[in-house]
């Protein structure tokens, strides 16, 4: 199971494949990103807010508020 989220409308889901990318509520198709695999470690971006469970440090790629994340582990 991983961790996906949309570049475009910041959606954030934990599916087993690529989430679909039609209808995406920021505009026609989404833009997701595989920010890694489901775990136990909490991550928060300081610059989206997004909070997500994952193993390890998430990807840093495609933040919905401006282009890298920067994660912090809490």
């Amino acid at each position: 199971m991983k961790n996906y989220q949309c570049k475009k409308c910041k959606t954030t889901i934990q599916n087993t494949t690529t989430p679909s990318m039609y209808n995406c509520p920021g505009g026609s198709m989404h833009n997701w990103t595989d920010l890694g695999e489901v775990g136990t470690l909490n991550h928060l971006c300081k610059k989206c807010g997004t909070l997500v469970k994952t193993k390890s440090t998430p990807s840093l790629y495609n933040c919905p508020s401006d282009g890298m994340h920067s994660w912090s582990k809490l």
